[in-house]
């Protein structure tokens, strides 16, 4: 592309033209990522998003209303078109699975609205040894939460978020009409356009620092928030809080898993360590796993 497109922006374009980046989710946050990234001069995208865009969703997303009833990932791929031709774009109406990119992308970012998919994202990225931003919110776009991970250098999501797992997700009628319907998804709530693209970019200063660009990674924690409009969060309001995530789980910590399996399986030979590698089956199908397993099942443990 012309370099007067990019004239404001000649080193980030440099760095941007040369990189292969994964998107898993084209909501709000994703899709204002997405235009944020064209206009960078990113040279590579891969859009991953099941949905079609939603009239509701035009109060606060990159897309118009011209796009209503059509699949996101192909209007943002339209879209990213109009900004920078150059920019391949790869769009998949799919929800996120690592066998649907066909190569190792530089980095991978997930503002996808689910838990279960931001734990497919995390997974892939260890296995893949590939830095990923975890970027959302919490309540009416209040408050700005992003985390990120290196492999093998700092903690992962699972470190971070496994919380969730136990946190009730908002009723949605789709439960009942959706045979394929994700139950770790959380449904559309209200919030501003103006603090979405508040926390869009934030989570591309992250990546900013994680290509190199800026230094914005000197702070020591991993999980960067903001209180944008909450009067009732304790953290101070239009300013970034960074806290520091203990390295601990049973997807990037080998030992944890040993002490988790020791501990609910007690001394049976079943409980002996072995090699865990995140993405691949944690047990063989053997008669001895399967016992295993519905030992844990009876004793509420999952993993």
């Amino acid at each position: 592309m012309s370099m007067p497109v990019f004239a404001r922006n000649p080193k980030e374009h440099a760095v941007f033209s040369s990189l292969d980046i994964a998107m898993s989710g084209g909501g709000s946050i994703g899709g204002t990522l997405i235009d944020i990234l064209a206009r960078t001069g990113v040279g590579s995208l891969t859009v991953i998003d099941p949905e079609d865009f939603a009239e509701e969703n035009v109060g606060r997303h990159i897309l118009t209303g011209d796009s209503v009833g059509k699949p996101k990932v192909e209007e943002l791929a339209r879209h990213v078109a109009r900004i920078n031709p150059d920019c391949r774009v790869t769009a998949l109406k799919e929800r996120f699975d690592a066998s649907l990119l066909a190569s190792r992308p530089d980095l991978i970012v997930s503002t996808a609205d689910s838990f279960q998919a931001a734990s497919l994202v995390n997974s892939y990225a260890l296995r893949e040894k590939i830095p990923a931003v975890f970027g959302g919110v919490w309540g009416e776009a209040s408050v700005a939460e992003v985390v990120y991970v290196i492999p093998g250098e700092t903690p992962c999501y699972e470190c971070y978020g496994a919380f969730r797992r136990n946190v009730e997700v908002p009723h949605d009628a789709r439960r009942y009409t959706d045979p394929n319907y994700d139950e770790t998804r959380i449904p559309g709530q209200a919030g501003l356009w103006a603090n979405i693209l508040m926390v869009a970019g934030l989570q591309f200063q992250v990546i900013l620092g994680l290509v190199g660009l800026r230094d914005t990674l000197r702070h020591p924690g991993t999980v960067w928030l903001m209180n944008i409009s909450d009067p009732r969060c304790p953290f101070q309001p239009l300013a970034l809080t960074v806290g520091e995530v203990k390295k601990g789980c049973a997807v990037c910590d080998q030992g944890c898993l040993e002490e988790l399996l020791r501990e609910n399986l007690g001394d049976s030979e079943s409980a002996r360590p072995f090699t865990f590698c995140p993405g691949e089956k944690m047990f063989e199908d053997t008669e001895e796993s399967r016992k295993a397993l519905a030992e844990m099942a009876k004793r509420g443990i999952f993993i």
